[in-house]
């Protein structure tokens, strides 16, 4: 199966030593990915949707909750990468996976904080550069694409690669969403 070799290729990725340069390349080419090519693609996913759900009457409300959406997704995205690089001693990107598996700070109260800072971040653009049914769509779209990827490749690569010490961190921690939310 492709989504098999995948994970394979990720596994036996994250059992080599990577260079500060390969590592930073690498967090170059995923914060590209994230910062600009999803966001834009989704934008393309989600123009002209809006004007079947929404009129753009209360525009002041939607900039505000664009922008509370970019910078706490900004930030929660910005704290779990940082984590990662530091106490995992890795990245995000599947190439350079962190050596260190983390449970500290946001990954205490979600298992894939990074997603959820990514959605929230996706909403911020959408509901600032269109509006706020564009920034809910790109919120959902981002929802189905990661949850997809996480649950086919990342928490079978997880598993292989930390066993019983993800699945115990995975009965007692959420997917995605905080349990107080």
């Amino acid at each position: 199966m492709m989504l098999e070799k995948l994970v394979e290729k990720i596994v036996a990725a994250s059992t080599k030593p990577r260079s500060v340069l390969y590592k930073a390349a690498a967090m170059l080419i995923g914060a590209s990915l994230f910062a600009i090519i999803v966001p834009l693609l989704l934008l393309l996913a989600s123009y002209g949707i809006e004007e079947y759900f929404l009129s753009h009457r209360f525009r002041i409300l939607q900039i505000i909750a664009g922008i509370f959406g970019l910078a706490f997704g900004f930030f929660l995205v910005l704290w779990s990468v940082i984590l990662l690089v530091r106490t995992g001693k890795g990245t995000p990107v599947p190439l350079a996976p962190p050596q260190k598996f983390i449970v500290d700070g946001p990954y205490r109260i979600s298992r894939n904080p990074i997603l959820l800072g990514a959605m929230l971040y996706y909403f911020g653009v959408g509901t600032i550069f269109d509006s706020i049914a564009t920034g809910l769509l790109m919120f959902f779209l981002s929802l189905i694409v990661g949850t997809c990827y996480n649950k086919f490749i990342e928490e079978k690569e997880l598993q292989r690669r930390f066993g019983t010490e993800y699945e115990e961190y995975r009965s007692k921690t959420p997917f995605l969403f905080p349990r107080w939310l």
